[in-house]
């Protein structure tokens, strides 16, 4: 593994060390865990490293001081004092890194599955618990949102006023960014705040005056700033009154939330679940498809995905999701899109147990 840990999240997971720079480690055989650092940082890798991983600087691979060796060539001397001649990596793995064990003959594979990947489907109680505390910002943050659109009145143009102010996107997402701080996280990837036809667009993240009856997807996603792990929350909201039309869409994907709650449970398979929310909008007459322009309408992202030291990662409740299992955390979001009417989506987060599913 190779890289800094906001980027490499396997590392942080493997070695409980947060690293702002890039850093190596190897796991070999039988689960002993090798860290190398720069000396700037032994001192503190070697605090906050988990108990077992052996962290190794520059002094310690025979580099003088004054010599000029990267992150990489520390990883390579490493494996090369260890007699290491192959080993496998993940596919982000930087060619940086293996031309500099290549140089010390040490041959680079790219592995079948990543097994540090695979290991974090599944999370521990202290992982569910950081979880747990990046979620409660977002709900924190998603009443924040709410409570601001539920206070303004609209203007003679159907826009937002707030204060004497317009109500924007980007001042919804300010008072997010604000209420995310105070609970020790951050929107690293950035908040949706999207009403009317913007939210026709999943990942559009909104921007200019919010308009009275419409649909304001917001969909907020922090970071814990002390332990990296995310949580993720999807509301819309509306100020006003929705047609009979937009009231039905809601309904739907409510409904559609519903039963794919009720179908997240150790030994469905995440395929499943998916396909199942894809026939309940068909057969409940919203259709998906494409325009002539090529455009999706309707419901055309996944159902869900993992949330840990990642925003996304796995396991999956879309076409290739595989088997849940307890312990396991998703995503369930299903989501309406259409451009004459806007877009709809609900989102929490759970954990799947023993028998069915935690909404966290």
């Amino acid at each position: 593994m190779f890289g800094a840990t906001a980027n490499e999240p396997d590392l942080l997971h493997a070695t409980g060390f947060d690293a702002p720079d890039p850093v190596g480690a190897v796991r070999f055989p039988g689960g002993r865990t090798l860290l190398v650092v720069g000396s700037m940082e032994l001192g503190r890798a070697r605090r906050q490293s988990r108990a077992g991983v052996e962290v190794l600087g520059p002094a310690a691979l025979g580099f003088e001081k004054g010599d000029r060796a990267g992150p990489e060539d520390l990883l390579a001397a490493a494996l090369s004092r260890e007699g290491v001649a192959d080993v496998v990596a993940a596919s982000t793995f930087p060619l940086g890194a293996v031309l500099a064990l290549e140089r010390r003959g040490v041959r680079v594979a790219k592995a079948a599955r990543n097994p540090v990947a695979a290991e974090r489907e599944v999370k521990t109680a202290d992982e569910l618990r950081k979880i747990r505390r990046a979620q409660s910002a977002a709900r924190a943050a998603e009443r924040a949102a709410g409570a601001a659109i539920r206070a303004a009145r609209s203007d003679a143009r159907g826009r937002l006023v707030l204060g004497g102010r317009l109500l924007t996107s980007e001042r919804v997402r300010a008072l997010v960014r604000e209420t995310l701080l105070a609970h020790g996280c951050m929107d690293l990837e950035g908040t949706i705040v999207a009403g009317g036809r913007q939210a026709a667009d999943p990942h559009e993240s909104g921007h200019g005056p919010l308009r009275a009856d419409e649909w304001i997807v917001c969909d907020i996603f922090p970071r814990d700033l002390r332990t990296g792990y995310w949580g993720d929350m999807t509301r819309t909201f509306m100020n006003g009154r929705p047609s009979a039309k937009l009231r039905r869409l809601h309904r739907a994907v409510a409904d559609a939330q519903r039963l794919a709650l009720s179908l997240a449970r150790p030994g469905a398979k995440g395929s499943d679940v998916h396909a199942a929310v894809a026939r309940f909008f068909e057969e409940s007459g919203w259709p998906s498809g494409r325009d002539a322009t090529g455009r999706p309408y309707g419901f055309f992202h996944g159902t869900g995905h993992g949330v840990g030291l990642q925003i996304h990662e796995e396991p999956r409740l879309s076409v290739t999701g595989g088997e849940l299992a307890p312990g396991m955390v998703v995503t369930v979001e299903p989501g309406l899109y259409y451009p004459d009417l806007g877009g709809v989506r609900i989102e929490d987060t759970v954990a799947v147990t023993a028998t069915g599913c935690e909404i966290l």
